[in-house]
């Protein structure tokens, strides 16, 4: 069989797979990429309407804090052509009272609660000076101190600084609208590296959301591709990975479905947590404990695309809508407005998300049921939009993106049981970055983890 020797084979060719392999071209390594989908970045595609236009929900944050993120350095290190347009201010909206507010960049924990007030079911000036202290504690930390603290609940850290019952549940509120679910949950599962990490991203103006032209897609993770093609990276696309290559309990490459072997010093598994155990001759402790948790948080969305012949919303910023408890209803996104080269001449694209753990899902009656709560929002917050929309798709996925965000375990960055084995998805820690740049951060940061323990060998 065939053979390519290699400095690491990259296994998976998401976000986290593409900035992995551009990080180690950039520490001086020779990698292979293995995309087992037809071309990189496959779930990051588009639902095409109309004649041209394109939605899409995942928006990459670009982290100004992380010297431009992983996602952004991994396209100059290997010269990839990718342009994007920087979103508008995020706005919010109450839907029982009306109440709306823009997140303008808010730098202080006053300037934040000025913003936020509207999403808490009840008056904050009781609250307010405890709040305040209780927020810039968590503002003035580096992302480092913050990353340090990804394994300590909120709840808990909270009560630490001298918080009461109703300021954590004021915490909780707001994390869970941030993190696209419920108090709750957020009270159960949310870390404070995952409270902290999306308020100052998304609210202090630390990271900055982008859509990339024409979509994350095709505008982002194709050119990444292309340009490790042209930097000397093998990318090797439609190729499934049957097993990773173990010889003497050291990882030496994978072993592909078509019989060919890719042999390397390392192995980086850059793929969604389920894929994993398919990969190993064994789902060795280490792991195990990461997957069965991320198991027990995977949740579903659901996303419904709508080509409109006329402006039925009049929204032109990214809007997250919540209901008078402070739960996240959905996501909308007016992509004529904030994604411009999205939406074609003459009409407007309306995309609506909203993820759901899986007994909300089962709940609401699965799919069919989520996708008619969007529906349904939509109508009642814009009248007229159903006449309004001339074309309708609808996209549903598993997501595990909450994870990153949660105090629970999570897969190591090398395994303790295989020499030579390291994990490189955003279920990995240390974590860094939010959505698509945590993945990428997941890749970068074990690109680099890579390169110093190869140079030490």
């Amino acid at each position: 069989m065939p053979s390519n020797d290699v400095d690491v084979v990259v296994v998976g060719a998401g976000v986290s797979g593409l900035c992995c392999a551009a990080h180690l071209l950039h520490e001086g390594l020779t990698p292979t990429l293995i995309a087992e989908t037809p071309e990189v970045g496959w779930a990051l595609r588009s639902a095409n309407l109309g004649k041209s236009s394109k939605g899409f929900v995942q928006h990459p944050m670009m982290q100004q804090n992380l010297g431009g993120g992983s996602w952004f350095n991994a396209a100059r290190i290997v010269n990839a052509d990718v342009t994007y347009h920087i979103g508008p201010a995020l706005h919010l909206l109450n839907k029982e009272t009306g109440a709306r507010a823009e997140l303008k960049a808010c730098p202080s924990a006053s300037a934040i609660l000025g913003v936020l007030a509207p999403l808490v079911p009840f008056p904050l000036d009781d609250m307010r000076s405890e709040l305040e202290r209780v927020l810039n504690l968590g503002l003035m930390m580096t992302w480092d101190e913050m990353a340090a603290l990804q394994r300590t609940p909120l709840v808990q850290w909270v009560g630490e600084q001298g918080g009461n019952e109703v300021l954590t549940m004021i915490m909780c509120v707001l994390a869970a609208n941030l993190t696209e679910t419920t108090p709750a949950v957020a009270a159960e599962y949310v870390s404070v590296y995952g409270m902290m990490a999306m308020l100052r991203g998304l609210v202090s103006g630390e990271a900055v959301v982008t859509a990339p032209c024409p979509d994350p897609w095709e505008g982002l993770c194709v050119p990444l591709g292309k340009g490790l093609d042209a930097s000397g990276c093998e990318v090797r696309r439609g190729s499934k990975v049957s097993q990773i290559i173990i010889e003497n309990g050291r990882a030496v490459g994978v072993a592909l479905e078509n019989g060919d072997e890719v042999r390397a010093r390392a192995v980086a598994l850059a793929v969604g947590n389920p894929r994993i155990p398919a990969l190993l001759d064994k789902v060795y402790d280490e792991v195990s404990g990461a997957l069965d948790y991320a198991a027990e948080l995977l949740g579903h969305d659901a996303c419904t695309y709508s080509l409109l012949d006329r402006d039925a919303s009049g929204l032109t910023n990214m809007t997250m809508v919540a209901d008078a408890m402070g739960n996240n209803l959905a996501y909308l996104f007016p992509m004529n407005s904030i994604a411009p080269t999205s939406t074609e001449e003459g009409k407007w694209l309306m995309c609506a998300q909203a993820q759901f753990s899986k007994e909300a899902y089962a709940e609401i009656g699965g799919n069919d049921g989520a996708v008619k709560h969007l529906l349904d929002l939509q109508e009642e917050l814009f009248p007229g939009f159903a006449d309004a929309t001339v074309e309708l798709k609808t996209m549903t996925h598993k997501h595990h993106w909450l994870n990153p965000l949660t105090h629970g375990p999570k897969l190591p960055a090398q395994s303790a049981d295989v020499p030579g084995l390291y994990f490189a998805g955003d279920g990995s820690a240390p974590i860094q970055g939010i959505g698509v740049e945590g993945a990428g951060q997941a890749g970068a940061i074990r690109a680099r983890q890579i390169a110093a323990d190869l140079r030490a060998s």
